[in-house]
């Protein structure tokens, strides 16, 4: 996965993949979202890197998604949870 906002593609990958899988378990656990998390699906909308098992949990998604899948899946969760 590349971005522009970064010099060196392999350290930005690692810092969104990091970012995304703490924003997860913070939502997992008090169920609120963040501008950060909502930014971070965002950005990984068409990652395809494998999200990490324990991150696959906190998404509620099948354990070997992709960070993809997961930021299509949290991103969606948002939205439900913001009109309710």
């Amino acid at each position: 996965m590349q971005t522009q906002e970064f010099s060196n593609p392999l350290q930005s990958s690692f810092d969104l993949h990091a970012d995304f899988c703490g924003q997860l378990e913070g939502y997992a656990v008090t169920g609120e979202a963040t501008n950060e998390l909502d930014w971070l699906c965002r950005k990984l909308w068409n990652c395809t890197d494998i999200l990490p098992p324990l991150a696959c949990t906190d998404a509620e998604v099948p354990q070997g998604s992709t960070y993809s899948f997961a930021a299509q899946a949290t991103r969606r969760a948002i939205r439900v949870s913001r009109t309710s």
